[in-house]
C-alpha cells in the first residue's frame, strides 16, 4: 500500500473514532500507525498530525501532545496548509495551558488569534479569544474574562456554533461563581449544557454538570454537590479523561468534607492528585492541594495542610493566579497563627474556596 493510501485509510478511521469522541482509542490508533511524523519525504497529513495532538489533549495527555506539537508544527509551517498552522497553534496553545505555561499558551493563542484575523477565519478567532478569556480568569482578572468570553459568544452565535457556545457558557459560569454571582452562574450552566446536547457534545456537558455540583455545594447543599461530581467523575473515568476527572473528585473531596466524610473525602481527594500529577495538570493539582489542606485541618493535621497550602500557593504563584494565590495565602498565614498559638481549629475555617478556577481551552 502506497503511503498516501495509508494515509488515507487511516484518515477515514481516525476521523471516524473522533466523531464518537473516542479519544482513547484514536491515540491508540495513532500509536500503532505513526512512529513519526515524516518518514523520508513523507510528512504525516497535516489534518491527521493535528487530529493526533487533539486526540491526546483530550484524552488527558498535555505532555505528550505538547512533544508532538512541537515537532510537527515547524514540518506544517514547511507545508504552507495555513488552515492547519492556525489549528496546531491553537492546540499548542491548549497544551501549554493544561501544563500551567500560561505565558507560552497565551502567545499561542495571541498569534492563533492574529492568524484567523488574518486569514478571516472567524471559528479560530473565537476559539482564540474564548481561549485568552480563559487565560484571564485564572490570573484573576475577571472583567477581562468576561469580556473575551462575551466576544466568543457574539461570534459563535453569528456562526452557528453549538459546541462553541456551551464552552464559552460554561467559562463565563465559572467567572460568575468566583465573583459570588450564582444565580447567574447556574442559568449559564443550564446554557452551556443545552448547547452542549445540540453539539452532540457530552464532555462540555460533562464540565458543565459539575460546574453545577460546585454551585450546589456553594449555596449549602453538599450531598448534592458530592452525588453529581461522582457521577461525572465515573463518566470521564469511562471516556478516559484522568484530568477531567481529577477535577471532578476534587469536588467530591470537597463536598465530602463538608458533610463530614472525611475517610471518603481523602480518598477521592488522594486519587485526584495523583492523577492530576501524573499528568501535569498544575492547576488542578493546585486546587486539590488546596481541598486536602482543608480536610487535614478537620484532622488535626496543621503541619500538614500548612504543607498543602503553601505547595498550592506556589504553584498558583507560577500561574500568576494571584487571586487564588492572596486568597489561600491569607488562609495559610491564619492557620500558621492558630498553630503557634496554639488553639485548635473548632469551626470550619474560611478558606479553600470550593470554586475552581479551571477553565478549559478550545483546541
Amino acid at each position: 500500500m502506497t503511503a498516501a493510501a495509508r494515509h488515507e485509510v487511516l484518515r477515514d478511521r481516525a476521523l471516524s473514532l473522533s466523531s464518537e469522541s473516542a479519544w482513547p482509542e484514536l491515540c491508540a490508533l495513532f500509536t500503532v500507525e505513526v512512529d513519526v511524523p515524516s518518514v523520508g519525504t513523507t510528512l504525516l497529513p497535516p489534518e491527521l498530525a493535528n487530529l493526533r495532538a487533539e486526540a491526546l489533549l483530550r484524552s488527558g495527555r498535555a505532555r505528550e501532545a505538547y512533544d508532538w506539537l512541537t515537532l510537527v508544527l515547524p514540518l506544517i509551517e514547511q507545508r504552507k496548509d495555513r488552515a492547519a498552522v492556525r489549528q496546531a497553534v491553537n492546540l499548542l496553545g491548549a497544551a501549554t495551558f493544561e501544563l500551567g505555561e500560561l505565558g507560552s499558551a497565551t502567545s499561542s493563542f495571541e498569534r492563533a488569534l492574529e492568524l484567523g484575523q488574518r486569514d478571516g477565519d472567524d471559528l479560530l478567532v473565537a476559539r482564540a479569544t474564548n481561549n485568552l478569556g480563559a487565560i484571564a480568569n485564572v490570573r484573576g482578572d475577571r472583567e477581562r474574562a468576561l469580556m473575551m468570553y462575551a466576544l466568543a459568544i457574539a461570534a459563535y452565535q453569528r456562526l452557528g456554533q453549538p459546541r462553541g457556545l456551551a464552552a464559552a457558557y460554561h467559562n463565563m459560569a465559572i467567572t460568575f461563581r468566583h465573583i459570588g454571582l450564582l444565580d447567574r452562574a447556574d442559568e449559564y450552566e443550564r446554557r452551556a449544557i443545552e448547547f452542549a446536547r445540540d453539539a452532540n457534545n457530552p464532555h462540555i456537558m460533562a464540565l458543565a454538570r459539575i460546574g453545577r455540583a460546585e454551585i450546589s455545594l456553594m449555596l449549602g447543599d453538599a450531598r448534592l454537590a458530592a452525588v453529581t461530581a461522582w457521577r461525572v467523575a465515573g463518566e470521564f473515568a469511562e471516556r478516559g479523561d484522568p484530568i477531567q476527572r481529577a477535577n471532578a473528585l476534587r469536588v467530591v473531596g470537597a463536598a465530602r468534607v463538608a458533610l463530614g466524610e472525611l475517610d471518603g473525602a481523602e480518598m477521592v481527594l488522594e486519587e485526584g492528585l495523583e492523577l492530576a500529577q501524573n499528568h501535569h495538570a498544575a492547576l488542578t493539582e493546585a486546587e486539590l492541594l488546596r481541598s486536602r489542606a482543608e480536610l487535614r485541618v478537620w484532622r488535626a493535621d496543621f503541619s500538614g495542610a500548612l504543607e498543602d497550602g503553601k505547595r498550592a500557593m506556589d504553584i498558583f504563584d507560577r500561574l500568576n493566579a494571584s487571586a487564588d494565590r492572596d486568597k489561600l495565602g491569607a488562609w495559610v498565614t491564619a492557620l500558621e497563627l492558630r498553630t503557634a498559638s496554639t488553639v485548635i481549629p473548632s469551626e470550619r475555617s474560611e478558606s479553600t474556596d470550593p470554586r475552581s478556577s479551571h477553565v478549559s481551552p478550545m483546541p
